[in-house]
């Protein structure tokens, strides 16, 4: 037997190897030689701190009583704190005068529009009613917006706070550990992200490798999954010597993510000072890492910096299309919020460098009282967890400035429906806390605007019914005559112009901050940016009413207390089989087309006289089937959903030849995608199948490099493993479960890889398999 692979996968060159394999005759030698030669396992001891929830009134009425009775707010600032806070309040109150004024104004004006008779005064209030809370939360939206892209223009430059401005380097024993959790995720994807992040560090911060360390959290169940996440981890360790790379699997996965990074902050959260928190999809460029450290490290009020991450990698229709939309209008929006905010922003849970200090001692959530979907752990616990650590007295920016952060979005309307379910069941229970003492008053409007999200939902479909029964009903009365007309005419229009403004005003000032040709060139040229918006904005008129029909759906199953649990997200550009968009999206469909039918009905029965007075009354412009016209996007996109959910899951290669829904990682490719790209194709053929357990078994007990790096990372453990030994020298079949528990023991591991070598050497089908 030649040990020779061995001892040079143990850290030895070849001549080395060589030599000393002469004088290893067994295997028991070879274990005695990597008992005394072999590096050991380089993760750190568990250095265990003690975690609680900091106290937070998680009863609205209770917290709102104490609001009441004790108007200051009890956060801290640490140490002295700068001037940006009494700007940002500044901006924030003209933004909410401005809002407060466009909404009165609208609603005022469109009261004086509503003087038909058939209007009962319920009917009038209700639609007004509902005119106003839409329209206040559109234009304050719009007016952040316009605020903040005023006050963007200057650039990080112009803003004397910016964090950029005190980053100093690193302190030689500062920390940084890169945590990836993961739930039954692609190995061979995760862990690519992994290197090609870790290559990008060595890269452009190659005297600083030592403060970063890399953490693969693991909740995955499947054993199939460990191996391979095990299998991967190897051969990142070989990739980037320079760098260390650590593997952690939880035996419980209690509270997803959030659980999972708990459970890290508890065994070495004191070993860290910070941790650069990402998704299992997540990749950054290595300077933007070390840049959000520098600015750590000169500014200790810092608590958390987040970057922007942008949407790469998607070739289904949909992705692109969301892909192009986050490029180029989330860019805009988000330099203005980050003008509007500064300090005071939000977290989004992933790309982002976290004091971890700081996190501990305020940032870990209560178990809300009551059953979920209510009460438990909140779903959406970055946002909160930004708005605690702000009440703590720390900053939390938002950098769209700082490039080189990516991840992938959802590749078809299911994905992304399955997303924002869970997203609006954490969003509605931040309302436990909006009334809680000490957070900014950003933070409460953050959680407010959050739960309107998803709750305008229903207002608008009531909005909607209410707005055709009435058109409907005035048709019906066939009280026309030549001036009347405005009354249908003028509230249709200011929604119209309303949503043209207030909704697609991001849209509009992207394309004037990117027309130039050196900076379209970069989204397909000049034609294709403008085409592109253009198709994407039909799209989004007709998407617009299948996300109303569905988060009204989820907002109805929360309030019946359906929970939900937040699974692994699809991240490949598969098309939706048609029997899959029919069980999805049949009952949208049928809403559309029965509120058609219904819609034509009713019309039917517009007497001529009306008719006439209508055509008349119009300029000979309508008829009362124009009503069709008016609500074509929302009937259509309802009616159509299954086939648009279908078609748009498709990928069309010809899209990205011609350059539409181009964004620039696709004309000029980073290298870390080119890097992460190029490890997801090498470890795709290298590392087993996580879905095929008996190739992931045979891959653990023969492949060379596995039995190393799994054997520095076992411990004898003989009370443990007796059992299994003697099953394994017995020759007898493990179950997956006591295979499981053999790899995490040195003697067994040895015994497993020793009889599974000599067995297949002399007969494959010997070859013992766990069950």
């Amino acid at each position: 037997m030649d040990f020779a692979p061995y001892l040079t996968l143990a850290g030895l060159d070849a001549s080395q190897a060589t030599h000393v394999a002469q004088r290893i005759t067994s295997w028991d030698e070879l274990h005695e030689w990597l008992d005394a030669h072999a590096p050991e396992d380089t993760t750190p001891l568990p250095r265990r701190t003690s975690i609680g929830t900091p106290f937070m009134e998680t009863s609205w009425k209770t917290a709102l009583k104490r609001r009441f009775s004790r108007l200051q707010e009890d956060g801290q600032p640490v140490g002295e704190e700068p001037l940006w806070p009494a700007v940002v309040e500044r901006r924030r109150r003209v933004s909410l005068i401005t809002t407060l004024f466009l909404t009165v104004s609208l609603t005022l004006l469109a009261d004086a529009t509503l003087t038909a008779e058939h209007i009962t005064p319920l009917l009038k209030t209700a639609y007004l009613l509902l005119y106003s809370i839409m329209s206040y939360f559109m234009i304050a939206t719009f007016a952040k917006l316009a605020i903040g892209s005023w006050h963007a223009l200057r650039g990080p430059a112009g803003n004397p706070w910016h964090p950029a401005h005190s980053a100093t380097e690193p302190r030689p024993d500062a920390r940084v550990a890169v945590l990836f959790p993961v739930y039954h995720e692609d190995p061979a994807r995760v862990v690519a992200g992994m290197i090609a992040t870790a290559q990008s560090i060595c890269r452009y911060a190659p005297e600083h490798t030592q403060h970063y360390e890399f953490f693969l959290l693991s909740d995955s169940r499947k054993p199939g999954y460990r191996i391979a996440e095990l299998a991967a981890l190897n051969q990142a360790q070989e990739a980037c010597p320079d760098i260390l790379f650590h593997y952690r699997w939880r035996t419980s996965n209690d509270h997803a993510k959030l659980g999972n990074v708990i459970d890290f902050c508890r065994r070495w959260g004191k070993a860290y000072e910070y941790m650069l928190v990402m998704d299992a999809d997540s990749l950054m460029q290595g300077n933007t890492i070390h840049q959000l450290l520098r600015m750590m490290e000169g500014n200790h009020r810092l608590g958390i910096l987040q970057t922007n991450p942008t949407p790469i990698l998607r070739e289904s229709f949909f992705g692109r299309m969301q892909q192009f939309a986050g490029r180029l209008y989330g860019s805009a929006f988000s330099y203005s919020l980050q003008a509007m905010y500064m300090g005071h922003a939000s977290y989004i849970g992933h790309n982002a460098l976290i004091r971890t200090q700081a996190f501990i001692d305020h940032c870990i959530l209560p178990d809300l009282p009551g059953k979920t979907p209510w009460g438990g752990k909140p779903l959406s616990h970055d946002i909160i967890e930004a708005a605690l650590m702000a009440r703590a007295g720390y900053e939390v920016w938002f950098l769209p400035d700082m490039g080189g952060s990516y991840e992938e979005i959802p590749a078809n309307i299911l994905g992304f429906l399955i997303r924002e379910r869970r997203w609006m069941q954490g969003n509605l229970q931040h309302a436990r806390f909006l009334f809680l003492e000490g957070l900014k008053p950003l933070h409460r409007e953050n959680f407010l605007s959050g739960f309107m999200g998803y709750m305008s939902a229903p207002l608008w479909a009531a909005f909607l019914i209410i707005s055709a029964a009435s058109m409907v009903s005035y048709l019906q009365t066939g009280r026309l005559a030549e001036g009347t007309i405005a009354q249908i005419e003028v509230p249709s229009i200011m929604m119209l112009a309303a949503s043209v403004v207030f909704l697609f005003s991001p849209r509009i000032l992207a394309i004037c901050l990117n027309i130039k040709r050196e900076k379209s060139y970069l989204f397909g040229g000049k034609n294709k940016l403008v085409l592109s918006t253009l198709a994407e904005t039909v799209f989004s008129f007709f998407f617009a009413p299948l996300m109303m029909a569905f988060i009204s759906r989820f907002v109805w199953f929360w309030v019946k207390r359906k929970s939900i649990s937040w699974g692994t997200q699809q991240r490949d550009d598969e098309a939706l089989p048609w029997a899959i968009c029919f069980r999805h999206f049949g009952w949208t469909s049928a809403v559309g087309i029965i509120a058609t039918a219904i819609l034509f009905y009713q019309l039917q029965k517009v007497p001529a006289q009306a008719i006439a007075l209508l055509s008349v009354a119009s300029g000979h412009w309508l008829r009362p089937e124009s009503m069709f016209i008016w609500f074509f996007p929302i009937l259509a996109g309802l009616g159509a959903s299954v086939l648009i959910a279908r078609v748009t899951s498709r990928t069309f290669p010809f899209l990205k030849k011609a350059g539409w829904f181009m964004i620039p990682e696709e004309v000029i490719v980073p290298q870390e995608i080119t890097d992460m790209e190029h490890w997801n194709t090498h470890l795709i053929a290298s590392i087993p199948d996580p879905d095929k357990l008996q190739d992931c078994v045979h891959y653990a007990l023969m492949d060379r490099l596995f039995y190393i790096k799994q054997r520095a990372r076992t411990r004898y453990r003989p009370l443990v493993a007796q059992a299994v030994l003697t099953k394994i020298y017995n020759g007898e079949k493990l179950s997956v479960s006591e295979f499981m528990i053999a790899l995490g023991d040195t003697d067994c591991v040895d015994a497993m890889h020793r009889m599974s070598c000599d067995a297949y050497a002399q007969s494959p089908a010997a070859f013992p398999q766990p069950r």
